[in-house]
């Protein structure tokens, strides 16, 4: 039996130990022909007004671990000790390591998403000047846009602290990998509420690279493929944000995960039975979603595990 809180000891480092007090945590016997891809972390912050096990606005994200990752460039390293500004540290360029920065992937606005749409009917915009007000923006990977970007450069910023962008390419101006900008909560005891690893079912023989190769295909395409629209209507299914984004991504690349297979998420329940109430009209995201809820039953179904939080 193998208790998930260990992976504070054996691949994190000098992170946060995982608190299995506080994100969702599993015990389990591992039967053969079921693999668990403990280098890859799914991460969840649901959305919460108020309560613990959520915080406002939230965010969900995945993360992939490597042995490289606490590697820093030197001059960056003296350049943190110096507590230079993200705008000088991006002066200094040659970028040749992680520096501290996991790779990960979320989906957000590119600025502040609330879009306020003027009354035109001359009848009424006396008394009624607004006519909607939608929580919508453009999307962007990562938040890795010219705004956030903008509201960064004259804070001392590194891989722990909050920020406002993340960067969407491999081999950018801070750091080797893509990154979220929340992949710095794993420094902060409690932030992440849920945490699940992803799952290989039997015969399913890819290997590390080709599941690396696949989740940055999907994470690259997404705005693409499915969306240029961050947008939130309360798990609705013509909504687009960071909950969209994991479960197409999870679905599509074939992750079992869990946390839905134990429907122990709220967001995934109340979408996926919306997307269902409207299939005609959103039929990919129908068919990647019902392959996710499947193939993640299925390790509730060949598991004996237990699923807390």
């Amino acid at each position: 039996m193998s208790d998930w809180g260990d992976l504070g000891t054996d691949i994190m480092g000098n992170t946060v130990p995982y608190d299995p007090n506080n994100p969702c945590t599993s015990y389990k016997y591992v039967k053969a022909g079921y693999r668990e891809l403990d280098w890859i972390r799914i991460c969840r912050i649901p959305l919460a007004f108020f309560g613990k096990n959520g915080a406002f606005p939230g965010h969900y994200w995945i993360e992939i671990i490597h042995d490289d990752e606490d590697i820093i460039d030197k001059h960056i390293k003296v350049a943190r000790e110096e507590y230079k500004t993200e705008a000088e540290i991006i002066s200094l360029g040659n970028v040749k390591s992680a520096n501290g920065f996991r790779e990960s992937y979320g989906w957000y606005p590119v600025d502040f998403p609330v879009t306020i749409t003027p009354n035109e009917d001359p009848k009424t915009t006396a008394n009624v000047p607004i006519k909607l007000i939608e929580f919508k923006e453009a999307g962007t990977l990562n938040g890795d846009s010219t705004v956030r970007r903008k509201k960064d450069e004259s804070e001392f910023l590194i891989h722990i602290t909050p920020r406002e962008a993340g960067r969407k390419t491999m081999n950018n101006n801070l750091s080797i990998y893509a990154f979220d900008p929340h992949q710095c909560s794993r420094f902060h005891k409690g932030e992440i509420k849920m945490m699940s690893h992803p799952y290989l079912l039997p015969n399913d023989n890819r290997t590390k690279e080709d599941i690396i190769k696949e989740i940055r295909e999907f994470a690259n395409s997404f705005y693409d493929e499915y969306s240029k629209e961050w947008s939130w209507y309360n798990d609705g299914y013509n909504e687009v944000n960071c909950h969209t984004f994991l479960f197409l991504l999870l679905g599509h690349v074939g992750l079992a995960d869990p946390i839905i297979a134990e429907d122990k998420d709220k967001h995934f329940r109340k979408y996926f039975e919306n997307i269902k109430k409207r299939k005609k009209e959103k039929p990919i995201y129908f068919q990647v979603l019902t392959k996710l809820e499947d193939i993640s039953k299925k390790i509730k179904e060949n598991y004996e595990y237990k699923v807390t939080c």
